[in-house]
């Protein structure tokens, strides 16, 4: 596909989502779609929230057009539209209505099944080229578990002014090169189009917000990076380490946070502000200072992941992620310790 072609494409996706996030804001703000304050949220005021359908529906449309031109299978059809409709709608409900945590664990757990089917044989997972780990039945529940993890993970993270969007452009943006790489254009084309509806989301979520993407859209982001990390790895070869690499602000900060309260012993269905973000927040950082402290650090991830991809370096760029993410908590930790919660 012509280049030039791609970029005017991509220019039109982020001014459409831009524009269309700006109008959803009138919309909310004449149905009281907002986000209230209270004593966990990072925001004081009341915001517009469920921008994220936007950024949804036009990347819908975008598979839908690609298919027209035969850019994509009906099977690509069958495994995207239904599993993501399904996690939107949900999200979408969430924003307004909220759903227990047991319905919503329900539909993901269904929805994560369901994928798994629709890619068949999905019994083993590249650490790296020539590095496989095989597994039967329970390695297929960790599979399902571990969609259902990242829809919820990311859920959690989008809690400070652009966090979940900038995740969102560096994850997918370079996974679509890693799909580009190895030939699987039409999946670099759909991720590339979600970094550009998610650009013109972020216009308006940059600190300080005026709109918030709400669970429609959070739920989408964090399903999209399960299920792209897993058809790259089980159709195309691409080790599941180098998505692990990318992702590893978010599923690290989530991860070691939710494995503390556990041990302390407090209840996890309470929300809360005890992830490093949030405490940066409390120590006297604002969201710009520490959404840019993230992008610091998700421009040197993708760099090892690029480096890793390059140089099947996998067991190194993995253990150097470790490191970097292991110190970078520690640092936080002793500016901010995490309180004691319920």
């Amino acid at each position: 596909m012509n280049s030039s072609l791609l970029i005017i494409i991509g220019l039109g996706l982020f001014l459409g989502s831009a524009t269309l996030v700006r109008l959803f804001c009138y919309y909310a703000l004449k149905h009281g779609l907002l986000a209230i304050p209270n004593a966990r949220s990072s925001h004081q005021t009341a915001t517009p929230l469920g921008a994220g359908v936007v950024f949804v529906l036009l990347w819908f449309l975008c598979l839908l057009v690609g298919n027209v031109y035969h850019l994509f299978s009906v099977h690509d059809l069958l495994l995207f539209l239904p599993s993501a409709l399904l996690v939107s709608f949900v999200g979408f409900w969430d924003d307004h209505r909220e759903l227990t945590a047991r319905k919503r664990l329900l539909v993901q757990v269904l929805v994560a099944s369901f994928c798994v089917i629709m890619l068949g044989d999905v019994n083993a997972l590249h650490l790296s080229r020539y590095t496989t780990l095989t597994f039967g039945w329970m390695g297929l529940a960790l599979i399902i578990f571990s969609i259902a993890w990242s829809i919820n993970l990311y859920n959690f993270m989008d809690g400070l002014d652009g966090l979940a969007a900038v995740e969102a452009l560096f994850v997918f943006g370079v996974g679509g090169f890693f799909f580009w790489q190895v030939g699987a254009i039409h999946l670099a084309l759909l991720t590339w189009a979600l970094v550009a509806t998610v650009a013109g989301f972020l216009v308006w979520n940059w600190p300080k917000a005026s709109v918030f993407m709400g669970d429609v859209g959070s739920y989408f982001l964090g399903f999209l990076v399960g299920l792209f990390s897993l058809m790259a790895d089980h159709l195309y070869h691409i080790p599941i380490t180098v998505w692990i690499i990318l992702y590893g602000v978010f599923w690290f900060d989530t991860t070691v946070t939710l494995i503390r309260r556990f041990v302390r012993r407090e209840n996890l269905a309470i929300a809360h502000r005890e992830h490093a973000f949030h405490r940066l927040y409390r120590a006297g950082y604002s969201s710009t200072q520490v959404l840019w402290g993230v992008i610091v650090l998700n421009t040197l991830l993708a760099g090892i992941a690029i480096w890793a991809f390059k140089t099947d370096s996998f067991k190194w760029g993995f253990g150097l992620t470790l490191v970097i993410l292991t110190a970078v908590y520690l640092k936080i930790e002793q500016r901010q310790p995490m309180a004691k919660t319920q």
